[in-house]
Parts: C-alpha cells; structure tokens; sequence
C-alpha cells in the first residue's frame, strides 16, 4: 500500500482534554481548534457537555478536539475502580464497566446519573482518542487531582499533561513531579499566548506516544504549515490591494453652473477621507477572517491603538517612517506628483512640473505634510484621461500623493497582521495592539526601497493599477513579511 493510501486510510487524530474544574481545558480547545466561539469564563462548570471541534484545512480534515466537562468525583471512581481490578491487565476493562454501569438507561453518553461528568470525558478515551491532562499553574496540586491522573493511566490510552500559564501565581514545580510520573510527555502550554509553533510541537508530541499515528500527524502538520504559508500569501495580496485601492482612488462631485465650487470641494475631501477608512476597515475584516477571527471588537480607542481614526494626530505620529527616511523617499513621490502639475495644463510643463515636485515632496517628507491628494478640474488631463468625453463641470480628488500617508497606511496594515496572525483564539478579549510597534522604519533599506518602488508604481498609474503594478506590490509586502520583527532600522 502506498505512503498516501496508508495515511487515507487512518482516521484523523481525536485528542480528548481533560482535567478538574476550571483548569483552562476550554481555553487549550480553543487554541488547538482556532474556534472562538467555545464558552471560556472563569467560573467552574461552563463545559456542561463534551463538544467535538474539528481544525480543517480547506475541506480537509486534519484533527479533532473535544472539549469535556471537568473531574468532579475522581476519588470516588477511583474506589469503584479499584473494587474491580486486581491486577494492571484488568484496569483498561474496569474502566469500560465503570462507563457502562453509570451510563443511564437509552443515553449514549452520561445522561444525569452521580457520575455524568466523569461518563462523558472518559467516554471519548475508550474509543480511541489521545488524551490531553490540563493542569492550572496557579493552582495547588490536590489528592483529587492524583485521583484523576490514575483514572486516566487505568484507560491505557496515550497521554500528554500540559502545564496551562495563565496567571500570575505559578506552582509548576509542584506539579510536575507528579505529573512525569503518570504522563509519557509533560509541556507547559500558555493557551493564550500559543502560537503556530506552539501547536504544531503539541501535535509532534503525540508522535512519540502513539506511534500508529507517525505519519497521519506528519501529514497533519506538514498541512498546518502549507496553510499557514497560505495565509500569509492571502495576506500580502490583501494588503497589496488595500494600499493599490487606497493610493489609487479618486473621488468626484459634479459642480451645477454658478455653483460656488468651495462647499462641493469639502464635501469631495470628507468622502475621499472616508472611502479611505472604508478601504482599510473592510481589509482588516478580511485579514481577520483569513486567521479565523471573525468579528474583533477593535473600537475603543482608549485601548486598542488601532481604533485611533486613520487621520487622527497620534495615528500620524505612532506610524510610517522617520523625517530621514521620508525626505528620502519624499522626493521620489513629489517627482511622481509633479507630473500632476503637468497634467493640470496638459503636460506643456513636465520638466518644470516634476523639478517641483521632487523639492516639495522631499519638504513635505521632513514637515510632515497632511495633504493627501489634489483636487482636479474637469478640464484637467488626469480628469480627461479617466472620464473621456464627459462634459459638465465636476471636481475630482486623488490619486492618493502623500508618501508619508502611504506608509502609515501600510504600517498599520502590518502592524494589524502581526496582532491578528499571533492571538491565541482562547482569548475573548479586544484585539492589543504594542503602542509601540509601528514596523515599517525598521525594515531595512533595501525592503524599505523595494516597497516604495511598488507604491509609487501605483500612483504612477494616474488612478489606474495594473497587473504588473498589482504584482510589484504583492512581492514587495511578502518582503515584508519575511523582515518584519527580525531586524532593526539600518537607516
């Protein structure tokens, strides 16, 4: 049989989590799954029921999780056990009858009986699944957790402890001689704070204890990285559409005979503003859906640094590039822009048009120039090229000419993705963002080069993105990806 035919024909891995009460099983359910709809609160008792969570990759399915209730009578199943077992051959059957005796009467799981709880976790262990033992750090270790361990070792199935971090009080060192005495693997696993890496080695760990599985969790995790790969290019193509709608825009408002052009003028500036915060609120929607986080709450500004408004004073200063680096690259995009002033008289001036821009992009760059864009004329070329034939009078703005906009268009972008592509779908909190952690000046210069060559290709483009410009741009945010939070600034 072949390697691929041998692997179809192995179910899936089925990792049962258990533990006492209010250990963090849900939390590590939530991690492992990527599910944040699982009920996680901090009182005993929210997983009533054991539920099954499967992690696909596209329509394939690569695990399942299923998420128990918590121990509530071990020592007492415990004592059942021992009344039914005299020697290690017969704990494994001890366990199917405590599970058959207390199962109530028509139910295929625990029913209501005195022992429900303990029916429904290990229900799941005696078909097969991997178990999963999750201990509280802040917690003290408690004959009834001892109780529980050796439930567990009576099944004879693979099982792993995970150590679960997630407060401030620690007591590992106490629980972990006891734990490496009943477990084959002992991890400390923060369910808030894990990460690809972090599961991905929970995954391999289950290798070394359950052989038979070796090659379906191999191919498991090799699909887990080729989608994690995935997400990343859905990502760069994201924001490289992003900053290609963005920087490209243009905006218009038809001006009636004898209209006073300067109230159509306001009104041209407010929705050119907002077509742009709708621009980058629907990529964020999109990002988020790309990692499995639908629906962040990401509005109060007060804590999530990113809620700040795209045009706000302390967005501005927190991202886009150093004075150096914008009159560096200031330049570059006011030669670009200058050919706006071409346009404007139909390109008699290009030479002069250009030379100015250049001086007043690299000042605009060292200032901190807000301006975004320029207002046109229906009898301007750029207004012509894009809406040939018409005739009235209309004002347009755009494309986008702030090179210092554009960067802190961008570094917001990378800066959501690093947030959003690192939480932990056990969190239920509002998405954080590091005040500090604009990304953008620290790249190095060459990737820094490269992304500007690809932003300034798309104004290039006089309101129109190309393929090419398109593709420039998707390769220069990969890039990115690849430097970002591995160097610091070289400039």
């Amino acid at each position: 049989m072949s390697s691929e035919s041998a692997a179809d024909s192995i179910s899936p891995p089925v990792f049962v989590v258990v533990g006492n009460v209010n250990q963090g099983k849900s939390s590590v359910v939530a991690t492992l799954s990527e599910n944040e709809t699982i009920p996680i609160d901090t009182y005993p008792g929210t997983t009533a029921k054991a539920a099954c969570y499967v992690f696909r990759s596209g329509d394939r399915e690569l695990f399942r999780v299923i998420d128990t209730p918590g121990f509530q009578r071990a020592r007492e199943v415990l004592e059942w056990l021992r009344r039914h077992a005299d020697n290690a051959a017969a704990r494994p059957a001890a366990v199917r009858a405590f599970v058959e005796a207390h199962r109530q009467p028509g139910e295929s799981t625990a029913g209501g009986g005195e022992f429900a709880d303990e029916v429904e976790l290990l229900t799941p262990i005696l078909d097969g699944a991997g178990i999963l033992y999750v201990v509280d750090a802040s917690s003290h270790l408690e004959p009834s957790n001892e109780a529980e361990m050796e439930i567990l070792r009576w099944t004879g199935q693979p099982a792993m402890a995970l150590v679960n971090r997630v407060r401030r009080r620690d007591h590992a060192a106490e629980w972990r001689p006891t734990l490496t005495q009943f477990f084959h693997i002992v991890r400390e696993f923060d369910a808030h704070g894990a990460g690809f890496a972090e599961r991905a080695a929970l995954l391999r760990g289950f290798r070394e204890i359950r052989p038979e599985w070796g090659e379906v969790i191999d191919e498991a995790v090799a699909a887990m990285e080729s989608e994690w790969a995935d997400r990343e290019r859905r990502v760069a193509a994201l924001i490289a559409g992003m900053l290609g709608e963005a920087l490209s825009h243009v905006e218009k408002r038809p001006v009636a005979e004898g209209q006073d052009e300067a109230p159509v003028r306001e009104e041209l500036d407010a929705a050119f503003r907002e077509a742009q915060r709708d621009i980058e609120r629907r990529t964020r929607d999109a990002v988020e859906r790309v990692y499995r986080h639908p629906g962040l709450e990401r509005d109060d500004p007060v804590l999530e640094l990113l809620a700040e408004d795209l045009f706000s004073e302390t967005t501005w200063q927190a991202f886009g590039l150093t004075r150096n680096q914008l009159a560096k690259y200031g330049a570059g995009w006011g030669a670009v822009i200058g050919g706006g002033v071409d346009l404007a008289v139909g390109g008699l001036s290009f030479f002069v048009g250009a030379a100015i821009g250049a001086g007043v992009g690299a000042a605009a760059g060292w200032f901190g120039g807000r301006k975004l864009a320029n207002v046109w004329s229906a009898s301007s070329s750029l207004a012509q090229s894009l809406w040939p034939g018409e005739t009235g009078r209309f004002v347009a703005m755009g494309p986008v000419g702030s090179a210092r906009y554009a960067w802190v268009l961008l570094d917001r972008a990378i800066v959501h993705f690093r947030a959003v592509r690192g939480r932990s779908h056990a969190r239920r909190d509002r998405l954080e963002v590091d005040a500090g952690a604009g990304a953008v000046a620290e790249l190095p210069a060459e990737v820094r080069d490269q992304l500007d060559g690809a932003m300034r290709a798309v104004i290039k483009g006089k309101g129109r993105v190309t393929d090419a410009a398109r593709q420039t741009l998707v390769d220069a945010v990969e890039a990115t990806f690849r430097e970002v939070g591995t160097h610091r600034s070289d400039a």
